[in-house]
């Protein structure tokens, strides 16, 4: 291919940016295409870490017994609207049969594996893009309550030990001297030393933008509403009448990628999981690094705007409105955990685009050798979004991937 080869991305969330400076690395002429302002849908609400230990996904072999004391209870993370799940069976009845055990250990190692490249992909767009400002490495620490939470995930978290975690167990007192602010009295921690967070995921998607312009990048601040392809090319048709031509196409508009016609997104079981953050401005100085409390299923990240506790799962699709039961539970344990003024002053909600099995959607579609799919990083787009990106680029570009994307294939839907 030569320089003057037009690729389109849809979708300006992390992973699309990503993509769209990785390709224009290769020499492609790059039309990135969002209605929104780039990186202001779920790519800025997230917990902010690059969470190299990220393997171990939601399904688990244990779901069916904590399942009931996760809906009904009014301290669960989880939530579920039962009409969305009714008519979603498919999706429900894959998700649950991925929590067989075979299944999650599969899912722990593909994670793993594509966990230890983060750091090719990200590290070029961070030069590239004059954004190291925005990464600071103050470690991750998970928290438990007492010794019996902490025993109930030994396995797990021996999982991520072994697929290259590493980190050093803490007792109470490691606890309190690392983070003096936590009120709780948390008995157990886990420190991992070497994870890096970001500042402001925002700011990271506009840096991304203005150097993907500054290399003639095109902007198209539209919805793409459907996709022609065929004869060595692609046509995108936009929300304003018009369409762009170019030879290949990624989608990378994350939950919102099966709403675009003329590609079978339906086929790769893409759903929405539904996250949500309550940040309080000019609290970040109560906490050094990013803090789990994994009992309560959230994130406390001191951001360059604030204390950020983001987290929780809810199934219920992407247009029903944000649920004020978890806006709630956020805001609570966020003050059982740290000394905070009364209300937060931001409440946000996002979609996180999942599949059944947890893995990611890299490569080519199964019914064009001109669309490519990025989409469908669950809980890690942030961290798995700069490896993506160089996947997709040298995918596009003839290249042998990097990095075995098979298991990520939308073929292992078929």
């Amino acid at each position: 291919m030569t320089n003057q080869t037009r690729i389109a991305v849809i979708g300006a969330g992390i992973v699309g940016c990503s993509c769209a400076l990785w390709l224009q690395k290769k020499g492609f002429a790059v039309t990135l295409i969002d209605p929104e302002d780039p990186g202001s849908g779920t790519s800025s609400g997230n917990a902010c870490t690059i969470a190299e230990y990220g393997c171990v996904p939601v399904n688990s072999p244990d779901l069916f017994r904590r399942l009931p004391s996760l809906l009904f209870s009014s301290e669960s993370p989880l939530s579920l609207d039962p009409a969305y799940v009714l008519s979603h069976p498919a999706w429900m009845i894959e998700f649950l049969l991925n929590c067989r055990e075979k299944k999650v250990a599969r899912i722990i190692r593909l994670l793993g594996k594509l966990l230890t490249k983060v750091y090719d992909g990200l590290d070029p767009l961070l030069d590239m893009a004059d954004a190291r400002d925005l990464l600071t490495q103050q470690g991750f620490m998970h928290v438990y309550v007492n010794q019996q939470e902490f025993d109930a995930v030994k396995r797990v978290n021996q999982a991520r030990r072994e697929q290259g975690s590493t980190f050093v167990e803490l007792d109470r007192g490691d606890i309190r001297d690392l983070e003096p602010n936590l009120k709780i009295p948390f008995e157990r921690g886990l420190l991992f030393d070497s994870i890096s967070h970001v500042l402001n995921p925002l700011m990271l998607c506009q840096r991304y933008v203005e150097c993907f312009k500054r290399n003639q990048g095109e902007l198209l601040r539209h919805r793409a509403l459907e996709i022609n392809h065929g004869a060595g090319a692609v046509q995108i048709r936009l929300d304003n009448g018009e369409t762009v031509d170019a030879e290949r196409v990624v989608i990378a508009a994350g939950a919102f990628s099966k709403s675009i016609a003329g590609i079978p997104t339906q086929l790769l079981k893409l759903d929405t999981e539904r996250g949500y953050h309550v940040q309080f401005n000019n609290m970040q100085h109560l906490l050094k690094r990013p803090v789990s409390w994994h009992h309560a299923g959230f994130y406390a990240t001191p951001t360059n705007q604030g204390m950020r506790f983001a987290g929780t799962v809810e199934i219920a699709g992407i247009h029903k409105e944000k649920n004020p039961r978890i806006i709630n539970y956020l805001n609570r344990k966020a003050h059982e955990m740290l000394e905070l003024p009364q209300q937060p002053d931001q409440e946000w909600l996002g979609f996180r685009p999942t599949c059944p099995d947890a893995l990611p959607v890299i490569g080519y579609s199964t019914t064009s050798e001109y669309i490519l799919y990025a989409f469908g990083h669950h809980h890690l787009g942030l961290t798995l979004s700069g490896i993506t990106g160089k996947l997709i680029a040298e995918l596009a570009n003839g290249e042998e991937p990097s990095h075995n994307i098979t298991p990520f294939s939308p073929r292992r839907f078929l």
